[in-house]
């Protein structure tokens, strides 16, 4: 829809769950998790990751396991997606390109961990994760999952980091003086 909610239009028009839709960073594709593959287990049913044109055509299947796959997050050059799944027996955080090949998880953790998001230079990705006992806390690891580190450490509900898009940006005018 438009900013001010003008011209709905469903996107996905199928009896499934759809949920936690992602723009790509050119603004022609959106992932998005989705049950309707089946085989429902879990909070979301069998989800997996899709892809769209962003007017809803050409949706595509980007994961294909019995686990539940989502909350799919672009690189910001488009080229990548990180994603949480459960297909290891708990939840880690994962990356694939953003054709769906090469699925690789980066957390390898046996504590949960989940919501990732993209640095905006793309060399970053913070995440939440309970791995030190308190259910929530933020950590931030390398986009290749190398130096894994807790930024947050508090009892409470510390979840869905975000980044700041204008420090790259304040980085690049210092250069330039």
């Amino acid at each position: 829809m438009n900013s001010d909610v003008t011209e709905q239009k469903n996107l996905t028009n199928n009896p499934a769950t759809d949920f936690f839709p992602s723009w790509s960073p050119d603004g022609k594709k959106i992932a998005f998790s989705s049950n309707r593959g089946g085989n429902f287990r879990g909070i979301y049913g069998n989800s997996e990751i899709y892809v769209m044109n962003s007017d809803g055509t050409e949706q595509k299947r980007l994961t294909n396991n019995p686990a539940e796959d989502y909350f799919a997050s672009w690189s910001p050059d488009g080229k990548k997606i990180a994603f949480w799944s459960d297909r290891d027996g708990n939840d880690e955080i994962y990356v694939m390109n953003s054709d769906g090949t090469e699925q690789k998880n980066l957390t390898k953790n046996p504590a949960r961990d989940f919501n990732p998001f993209w640095s905006p230079d793309g060399k970053k990705i913070a995440f939440n994760s309970n791995r030190d006992g308190d259910f929530r806390e933020i950590y931030v690891m390398n986009s290749d999952g190398s130096q894994q580190t807790r930024l947050t450490n508090n009892p409470a509900l510390d979840t869905f980091s975000s980044w700041s898009p204008y420090l790259p940006f304040k980085l690049e005018m210092q250069k330039k003086k």
